[in-house]
């Protein structure tokens, strides 16, 4: 009895062993792990964040192209865009700004940058709405049924 009670103690140690043992064997693929994780190719990062850089930068200018073209509309139409024309202004004056930000790989200064950008896009839509308000006298909830998806829905930060 004691032979049969210490050959099932061996065999749920070795389970247990192969338990603990057979995950990190297969997570490791047979390589030594390193302190840090698995180690992702560097060319591969620098491609991936060069994509990042190229298309936030075109979003960025597609943003100003679209809000210069509303602010044409609107001009002609009469509407008094001056302040809108100002904080359009200033979000075209942080462009070199995130432009240093990304190819530096800055990501404290990008969360900044975006956080003002974000900001300043929330008080150019918010002047345009106004603007208009201000010409035609329209109220708030029927503000939302004039205004194209895009402006209302925040696509242009």
């Amino acid at each position: 009895m004691k032979v049969h009670t210490m050959l099932k103690g061996a065999f749920l140690a070795f389970c247990l062993i192969g338990m603990l043992t057979l995950p990190v064997a297969a997570a490791t693929d047979g390589k030594a792990m390193n302190a840090q994780g698995p180690v992702i190719d560097q060319k591969l990062k620098d491609d991936l964040w060069e994509n990042h850089q190229t298309n936030r930068l075109e979003r960025f200018a597609m943003n100003v192209r679209h809000s210069q073209s509303v602010l044409t509309i609107l001009g002609n139409y009469s509407i008094d865009i001056t302040k809108c024309e100002d904080t359009l202004a200033k979000i075209e004056g942080k462009r070199s700004d995130l432009e240093t930000a990304l190819s530096k790989k800055d990501r404290e200064q990008l969360q900044t940058i975006n956080a003002e950008l974000r900001t300043l896009w929330q008080q150019f839509r918010t002047e345009v709405r106004e603007s208009i308000k201000a010409k035609y006298g329209i109220t708030r909830s029927a503000m939302k049924n004039t205004l194209p998806g895009t402006m209302q829905s925040g696509s242009l930060s």
